[in-house]
């Protein structure tokens, strides 16, 4: 199976040379110039928490033109706001009847691709996983407890060969027959320390140890479980996060839920920074709190539930994109940001 992944970044090299060590798949990687540079060079170093490997049997490129055959299977790991350039640029490639897998953040983005592929190839998928691209060529897992999350569309293909491939790239994988709980399950789980560390320039640390920073994030968490069970959808387990049970401790008082999640939220990724934050600190004015928190806000309005919280920060975040708010107004300040006036 040749396993295109589309935006090699830090998802996309991960599993694309986890995929190609476990001999799972013939890979080639689509990323950024100075990034496939040093993998023609050097190879692919991945730092994981069971030590370092280099994977030098992947193939790297920077445009479609450079394919050496046609992929089986395309993994999207782009972000959200750039799937319709990636649908447009992939075109040829889905004539040839590739299966499009998205491991991309947020939800929404599963109808955006079938619109272009149709739903019997497309795949919902989801990595619960932290990663991060230190430099280039070199591609770093945080954490260790993940892994990815399958669903195929309504009427689409079954998934059992995908999941067979990625259990053969050393993955955690579970395979799952409703792509939408799947999908909002991993929403909850970036509903904590991400658009609000993003506005308040803090680590998912710091939000974890104080009471006020975290007391916004479990407004914002609440709020999409509301959301969920209007749309009839219940939270599944995922590779590695409980998260029905999280949410029954979100729902729970407010001192005991920081007590149980803030010690995983602190440790898991501790420093390092969210994706929403990086968009913002890098001076790009997209940004995927549209398909996160604002994806909540949406469908809360098209079904009568308040969501004034992720409306909020949806809407802060925005202006600090757009450039039109100070960050240093919000810097570790829950107050400021709470008192946030559009």
């Amino acid at each position: 199976m040749h396993v295109l992944c589309y935006g090699a970044g830090a998802v996309g090299s991960l599993v694309g040379g986890r995929l190609a060590i476990g001999e799972a798949a013939e890979v080639t990687l689509l990323a950024r110039r100075a990034h496939v540079a040093v993998i023609r060079t050097r190879g692919l170093g991945i730092e994981t928490p069971d030590g370092t490997a280099v994977c030098k049997h992947v193939d790297s490129i920077t445009s479609l033109d450079d394919l050496r055959s046609a992929p089986d299977v395309v993994l999207l790991t782009v972000k959200a706001y750039r799937t319709s350039d990636a649908l447009a640029d992939l075109v040829p490639v889905l004539r040839g009847g590739a299966r499009l897998v998205t491991l991309q953040n947020g939800v929404g983005n599963e109808e955006r691709i079938a619109d272009v592929a149709g739903a019997a190839c497309t795949v919902s998928g989801a990595v619960t996983l932290s990663v991060s691209l230190p430099r280039p060529g070199v591609v770093q897992q945080n954490t260790a407890g993940g892994g990815v999350a399958l669903a195929p569309l309504e009427g689409g293909r079954p998934v059992s060969d995908l999941v067979d491939m990625f259990a053969r790239g050393g993955f955690r994988v579970a395979a799952y027959p409703e792509y939408r709980a799947m999908k909002w399950s991993k929403l909850l789980l970036n509903m904590l320390a991400n658009a609000t560390a993003a506005v308040m320039d803090v680590t998912p640390a710091e939000i974890a140890r104080d009471p006020r920073m975290f007391a916004i994030d479990r407004a914002a968490f609440r709020e999409a479980v509301r959301v969920m069970r209007a749309l009839r959808l219940r939270p599944v387990t995922l590779p590695g996060y409980p998260v029905p049970l999280l949410g029954r401790v979100m729902a729970g008082p407010a001192a005991l839920a920081r007590l149980i999640v803030g010690p995983r939220l602190g440790g898991g990724r501790g420093e390092k920074m969210p994706s929403l934050w990086e968009d913002l600190d890098r001076g790009r004015s997209d940004s995927e709190v549209g398909v996160l928190n604002g994806a909540v806000v949406r469908e809360g309005a098209r079904l009568g539930v308040p969501t004034p919280i992720n409306a909020l920060v949806t809407s802060a975040l925005g202006a600090l994109a757009a450039g039109r708010c100070d960050r240093s107004v919000y810097r570790r300040s829950p107050e400021a940001l709470l008192t946030y006036c559009p």
